[in-house]
């Protein structure tokens, strides 16, 4: 049951997030089209970045790609966050615009935590992590002359999890190690992933800049089905999903641009 409400509060999360980011860039991105008139009178010479099109509207992109380099951080569930640092994630992805900045994509993302010595003492293992999901989300470009492209988004799809190198003690001889149950060392479930992103444009279709994740698996991380509790104290009651932050930097780059 508690995981049954777990997953509800994630997906009424997502459902939120989503519609309160759409919402968003919608409503400015008329506001802002609404100025363009405006700022063309300006006598400020600096080229705009983002071009506008003949009739003083935005020139939007119809496919823009993304790449991401960020590091995540074990947040939520105690044991999860008991047991594991972060050493590296990446994720690309390919979005197709539909309307003034709102778009849907594609996106995969492989990444590495471990346990460490300050972790867990003279124990040594990892969690890699692989995701494939669809994206639906808005680009909003800032600033008089839209050198900012405020971006976010909501990832939904599937996750691949292998455990590598954990072990139990041999119930014959607590003196020999032995591998936990493979059944036990990978498993598979949904995630969510809402995303914000900062890019800084050096090039009309080009830019670089921060981002920030927070991944939600419907799978609770339990120590006692890996067998760390024979090597570290943890609560007996599991204490959610698995959930992590994750910021780092990416880069943009968007072409062909789209008719009217």
């Amino acid at each position: 049951m508690s995981s049954f409400r777990c997953l509800m509060r994630v997906r009424t999360f997502s459902i939120l997030f989503l519609l309160f980011s759409l919402c968003s860039v919608s409503l400015f991105a008329q506001d802002t089209e609404g100025n363009d008139d405006n700022d063309s009178d300006d006598d400020d010479d600096t080229p705009r970045l983002h071009s506008l099109k003949e009739d003083g509207e935005k020139n939007y992109y119809v496919f823009s790609t993304r790449l991401d380099v960020t590091v995540p951080k074990p947040i939520g569930n105690n044991s999860f966050r008991r047991c594991f640092v972060g050493v590296y994630e990446v994720s690309g992805g390919i979005n197709v615009m539909l309307y003034k900045g709102v778009f849907i994509g594609g996106t995969a993302k492989t990444g590495m935590l471990k346990i460490t010595e300050n972790k867990i003492a003279n124990y040594n293992a990892s969690m890699s992590v692989n995701n494939l999901a669809g994206k639906i989300g808005g680009d909003l470009f800032l600033g008089d002359r839209n050198r900012v492209l405020f971006s976010v988004s909501m990832a939904i799809g599937n996750n691949w999890t292998k455990y590598s190198s954990f072990v139990k003690k041999d119930p014959n001889d607590n003196t020999k190690i032995i591998p936990i149950p493979n059944d036990n060392s990978k498993f598979t479930s949904f995630y969510y992933e809402p995303e914000v992103n900062l890019f800084f444009l050096v090039d009309e279709n080009f830019g670089v800049g921060g981002t920030l994740t927070y991944s939600i698996f419907t799978h609770t991380f339990d120590p006692y089905v890996l067998s760390l509790d024979e090597w570290a104290p943890f609560d007996k009651t599991p204490s959610g999903n698995t959930t992590y932050l994750s910021f780092g930097f990416g880069v943009y780059y968007n072409f062909l641009h789209k008719k009217k």
